[in-house]
């Protein structure tokens, strides 16, 4: 992109000036008067109320709307992300296993397939993708801008699209607005317009929610739903914190306390008190009585919290598609090996890989270079392994196969080479073979053999 300066009215004529900006929208007013509404007003479901089964609108059915209404807002799913090591895992993990192995070039000519690696190592493409790919997952889309000399991606949160879109339905535009307006981060602050040619899009720009809400133009954060489905199920933060206040209660008493509220001094002196032992001692609830007075509660203890965690991480599980052995480190599946999460695992690293990382390695090449080139995932040890692991179960089974003259030499070899499990250099059998008995014979006379029996 050549440096140009952008006109002021360009640099701030999508820039909202007044209210709060929330994911790149002003919110001016909001109906604060209950938290539905203003779950409701801030996620912008519009509409009454939920209605109970007698018509009438209950407390159970707004407590649930609510819940609903806040997993739909990208911001709280962003906190989660920070505030959680487990979210921020679900989030991240993915992109590093899909970039940890390294990418192949593929290109017409060796001279092409090192210019886009000098390319790619001097402006640090790689951890530019990998960033780009990450914050996808966790703010819901991001945008790569191609400079003349670097490659910088920035989170959604960060970025208004522009009032003007491209409304051709002919166009491969349609659905993408004309530029983004960038919010610097502090402490550079100010904003920068980027046209739309020189940026790639990290997100679905043919994403269309059923709630239309600012923020998720082009997808939504993966920890949305992980949010939203245990705001449903009560699961939240505010169960954890009800525990632990039902299960302290700090409780001070002070020995003629009713007669030093009745000055204005003594009760300075009651609070001066109070209010060193709470900051020495790090307290947030404490009840004050006479020494002569008694405080006494009956509570009930809440039993299988454990349960209710395990319940809570599998749901997290589920609704983000992350396989439950690889977040816990354990086994999951029906068997020991738990096959099942592997493959849940590799499905979801190799949707990273073609559904975001490739198409945006090709974009730079093909945005700098102007070279079409090919990007394929290398093998971690993990997957080499896994792979060898396959390959010998499928050869003891053929050999058990070619033991009892089940099949012959040549579909023996004709299962490996579907399979890939070795390298042929050509298709005719080899002229030496070793029967199970141990003797050398020709390969054609071997199945000769089996044919007599």
């Amino acid at each position: 992109m050549k440096s140009k300066k952008i006109p002021a009215r360009q640099q701030s004529a999508h820039v909202p000036t007044q209210g709060t900006l929330i994911g790149g929208e002003v919110v001016q007013d909001v109906n604060n008067d209950s938290y539905v509404s203003m779950m409701q007003g801030v996620a912008g479901i519009g509409g009454g109320g939920a209605k109970g089964a007698a018509g009438m609108t209950s407390p159970t059915a707004r407590r649930m709307q609510a819940r609903i209404a806040t997993g739909l807002i990208p911001l709280n799913a962003m906190f989660l992300d920070e505030q959680s090591g487990i979210g921020h895992r679900i989030n991240a993990e993915p992109v590093q296993a899909a970039m940890l192995a390294g990418y192949s070039i593929v290109a017409d000519t060796p001279e092409q397939k090192k210019a886009v690696e000098n390319l790619f190592e001097d402006l640090n493409v790689w951890g530019a993708v990998a960033r780009a790919a990450i914050w996808r997952r966790s703010a819901g889309w991001s945008v790569i801008v191609f400079g003349d000399e670097f490659v910088r991606p920035h989170p959604s949160y960060r970025i208004t699209p522009s009032n003007d879109w491209y409304t051709d339905y002919r166009s491969s535009m349609f659905g993408l607005p004309e530029g983004w307006q960038i919010e610097l981060k502090a402490p550079i602050g100010g904003d920068v317009f980027i046209p739309q040619q020189f940026s790639f899009l990290m997100g679905d720009k043919d994403h269309d929610a059923l709630y239309q809400i600012s923020g998720t133009e082009f997808g939504t954060p993966i920890l949305s739903r992980v949010f939203a489905s245990l705001e449903r199920l009560g699961l939240s933060h505010e169960l954890i914190l009800s525990i632990l206040s039902m299960s302290i209660q700090d409780v001070y008493k002070r020995q003629g306390l009713d007669e030093e509220l009745e000055t204005q001094k003594g009760e300075r002196k009651v609070a001066s008190r109070i209010g060193g032992i709470a900051a020495t001692r790090m307290l947030n609830d404490i009840v004050v009585i006479d020494g002569e007075e008694e405080l006494t509660r009956l509570q009930s203890n809440m039993n299988n919290q454990a349960d209710i965690v395990d319940v809570a991480f599998r749901v997290i599980c589920a609704e983000s598609g992350f396989p439950v052995s690889v977040l816990a480190n354990t086994k999951a599946g029906l068997s020991n090996s738990d096959s099942s999460g592997d493959d849940v695992w590799m499905r979801l690293v190799e949707s990273e890989q073609t559904t975001y990382i490739i198409p945006a390695l090709k974009a730079i090449a093909r945005h700098f270079l102007g070279l079409r080139v090919d990007f394929v995932p290398n093998k971690s040890q993990g997957d080499i392994k896994r792979d060898a692991d396959t390959d010998k179960t499928r050869a003891e089974i053929v050999q058990i196969y070619y033991n009892l003259r089940a099949i012959t030499s040549e579909e023996a070899r004709a299962t490996g080479q579907e399979y890939a499990s070795f390298t042929t250099l050509t298709k005719s059998l080899p002229t030496q073979g070793t029967k199970p008995d141990g003797k050398d014979v020709n390969g054609a006379e071997d199945d000769e053999d089996d044919a007599a029996l």
